[in-house]
């Protein structure tokens, strides 16, 4: 595809364009053969620390204290992450213990266990774990307290991230 354009822009009068940058913008849309190029698809990438140091009682961990949510589809209310869209995802969390309380947890893809974390009850030690999820729209992942009466250090220690990977 070859094409020219010219003419002048005068893009006072409360234009903000001209017809020759619209043009220039379209040109760039388009492969070699005339085909209209795919939108690139939106970002999606969320990291989410968990505020102060929570008693865990078997409920889901709520990473509630949110640095970045692009796409907004982490909810820190309930500490559940929806896909938006199908595909490969990459989730990790890291999880301290306080003191020296042993923590338990599981990774939940919709309602089914998917892997199992043990922090061991050494003063404030802690475990990382990084997955590769393939989600359809809608699948829902969060992290969920197995044990009880345990305690999770929180602040800037424990939390909870992913991103698409394709």
């Amino acid at each position: 595809m070859s094409g020219s354009v010219s003419g002048d822009c005068e893009a006072g009068n409360g234009k903000t364009t001209c017809i020759t940058e619209d043009l220039l913008h379209m040109f760039m849309r388009v492969n070699s053969i005339g085909v209209p190029l795919k939108e690139p698809k939106k970002r999606i990438a969320f990291l989410a620390f968990v505020k102060g140091s929570p008693k865990l009682s078997g409920d889901v961990i709520k990473f509630n204290n949110v640095k970045t949510n692009i796409g907004n589809h982490y909810n820190p209310t309930t500490g559940v992450f929806t896909a938006p869209r199908n595909g490969l995802y990459v989730l990790s969390c890291l999880i301290m213990a306080y003191g020296n309380t042993p923590v338990q947890y599981e990774w939940r893809k919709n309602s089914a266990a998917f892997s199992y974390g043990y922090v061991d009850k050494t003063d404030s030690s802690s475990q990382s774990q990084t997955l590769v999820f393939d989600l359809t729209a809608g699948d829902r992942i969060y992290i969920k307290h197995r044990g009880s009466s345990q305690k999770l250090h929180g602040d800037l220690f424990s939390y909870f991230n992913g991103y698409i990977l394709q």
